[in-house]
């Protein structure tokens, strides 16, 4: 199949999938302003009554373990602080806008453990290893990074199921499957879903990179791949890929091994549990 032709076929699967939610786009643009104020955010959660009614929900569930009842936005920012108030937004935005689906042991559900995780643990990452600032960025990359394979389960679900299990009984890298399958896999799928999306385009790249030989210039490409990869070890059958690996280049960049990137951050189980008991309410 030319190249023109396996570029339409993949618009025509992007195409296909619903548009980035307004609501998590205005939250992105709003707080990379380095002078977004927390009324600021309040006032753009509160223009949006459901996705507040969500994140009161959240921040009142088993996950937080409040000592009292938060009511409001504002007394959540109180209690949680902005960063992770701005997280809830954009997590709760972008996973209510996200197609169900249920290729075998590969479901909507699992998916949304795996990219929630891979952000939390490339956010976590990225402060361990001396990066300045609040870090939602690499949370946010690291929630996206594999939307591409939303991109095949929805438009292709049974041609992608056999992708899936021949990943798994070959124990082979499912996006290596992809591109024999489809020509391009979902790394791809992603980047052009995330251009399509007209969302930044550092996440664009990272998306686009993340499946790469090494991190390259962006250390935000680092933290998702290794944020990935601790994932897929923690949780194996929510990303729809068995095989872990971890190149040597992103070895060389961490400097440490796989069972080194394992032990570097502490709680990672209980970071598993917390995260299963946030998607479950």
């Amino acid at each position: 199949m030319s190249e023109g032709l396996l570029d339409d076929r993949l618009v025509g699967m992007v195409e296909r999938m619903p548009p980035f939610p307004e609501s998590a786009f205005r939250l992105m643009r709003l707080t990379a302003d380095i002078n977004c104020q927390p009324k600021d955010l309040v006032q753009a959660i509160g223009n949006d009554p459901v996705m507040t009614m969500n994140i009161l929900k959240l921040v009142n569930s088993a996950y937080f373990s409040l000592s009292r009842h938060v009511s409001s936005v504002q007394h959540a920012l109180v209690y949680l602080g902005m960063n992770t108030v701005k997280n809830l937004a954009i997590s709760v935005a972008t996973m209510d806008n996200l197609p169900r689906w249920m290729l075998g042991s590969f479901t909507s559900n699992g998916f949304l453990l795996h990219s929630v995780l891979t952000g939390r643990l490339a956010q976590r990452l990225a402060g361990h290893l001396g990066h300045a600032g609040d870090n939602s960025e690499a949370f946010v990359a690291g929630l996206l990074h594999d939307f591409g394979k939303a991109v095949f389960a929805h438009a292709e679900p049974a041609k992608y199921a056999a992708v899936l299990k021949r990943a798994a009984s070959e124990d082979v890298a499912l996006y290596a499957v992809e591109r024999e399958t489809f020509g391009f896999d979902h790394a791809e799928a992603g980047a052009m879903l995330a251009d399509r999306w007209q969302l930044p385009e550092r996440l664009v790249q990272v998306i686009a990179g993340h499946h790469a030989d090494g991190p390259g210039a962006d250390p935000l490409t680092g933290y998702v791949m290794a944020a990935n990869t601790l994932c897929k070890c923690l949780v194996p059958d929510c990303s729809g890929n068995t095989a872990v690996a971890m190149p040597d280049s992103l070895g060389e960049w961490l400097g440490m091994d796989l069972p080194a990137l394992q032990s570097c951050l502490d709680g990672l189980e209980a970071e598993v549990l917390q995260t299963r008991v946030l998607l479950s309410n």
